[in-house]
């Protein structure tokens, strides 16, 4: 106790007292009752102005006037931890997929959008070219490729990013893409119905989309991609008759799209059912 004493510096008054508070208690002072009253009713309260005592100190330390040192406070069970974990990692995704400023100022949002999806994994194509941009060879850099500055004869007329987890932030780089006509969005488990509703009023002269395999949209998306008037093909896969109704509804309002509707197929309920022996059937 006297070693830990020396390490965590104490506070103003006895940082493990002898006495414990309570409600009934008889030789608590007027102001300490005060304070137990908004501490008890939530009101009022703030822990910082009733200690002098370090961070390190609060989170090791009983409360020298209340109740066990704040790390208990925490749930420490593994699901908590997971928990935790996975929430701080989607932060982590969605900050680093953020609308850059300062990026879009020295490139240009054409040549800025061709660095996101290019160093990400996805690949590119510009106006006037016929292969699509791709970081295949990862010993070499991923701007090999693409223009370092700005250039105005750069237009991106093609994004190909399927397996990729774009959130509603990502797609904000998107913006100002006047040329750009063909967007495959293949595979990705986060791309939900305001993501939809974004593609439809950033990226007006979009002429093809591939949104198969993307399990959080619903009908209220689809209805959202009527901002796309010059949209020809969309690409769709889902069993929910509501999506596909509202595809067909797409189809009477935008001229001359095709809505193309995929089937979808469970791999793992395909590969189960091969695997059955006929004679296990009944």
């Amino acid at each position: 106790m006297n070693c830990l004493r020396k390490i965590i510096p104490q506070c103003s008054k006895q940082a493990f007292p002898g006495k414990r508070f309570y409600s009934n208690s008889k030789d608590l002072s007027k102001d300490e009752n005060r304070i137990l009253y908004e501490k008890l009713l939530d009101k009022n309260y703030n822990s910082e102005k009733h200690t002098e005592a370090s961070s390190f100190a609060k989170w090791l330390t009983p409360h020298y006037k209340f109740g066990p040192p704040r790390i208990m406070n925490y749930d420490w069970s593994i699901k908590s931890i997971h928990s935790w974990y996975k929430r701080k990692r989607i932060e982590f995704h969605k900050y680093n997929q953020r609308y850059i400023t300062e990026r879009v100022k020295s490139l240009g949002s054409d040549i800025a959008v061709a660095h996101f999806i290019v160093y990400r994994g996805g690949a590119i194509r510009f106006r006037g070219q016929e292969d699509f941009i791709r970081w295949n060879n990862k010993k070499e850099e991923y701007h090999i490729n693409l223009p370092l500055t700005y250039d105005p004869n750069y237009f991106v007329e093609a994004i190909d990013a399927p397996d990729l987890m774009f959130y509603y932030e990502g797609l904000e780089n998107f913006k100002n893409l006047f040329k750009l006509k063909w967007l495959c969005l293949r595979n990705n488990p986060v791309l939900d119905n305001w993501c939809l509703d974004y593609i439809g009023h950033a990226i007006p002269n979009l002429e093809y989309l591939d949104i198969s395999n993307c399990p959080q949209i619903t009908a209220g998306g689809i209805a959202g991609l009527q901002k796309l008037t010059q949209l020809k093909t969309l690409v769709i896969n889902s069993n929910n008759i509501e999506i596909q109704m509202a595809c067909f509804a797409l189809e009477d309002i935008i001229p001359g799209l095709f809505v193309l509707i995929q089937e979808s197929k469970d791999v793992r309920l395909q590969t189960k059912i091969k695997n059955l022996d006929v004679n296990e059937v009944q």
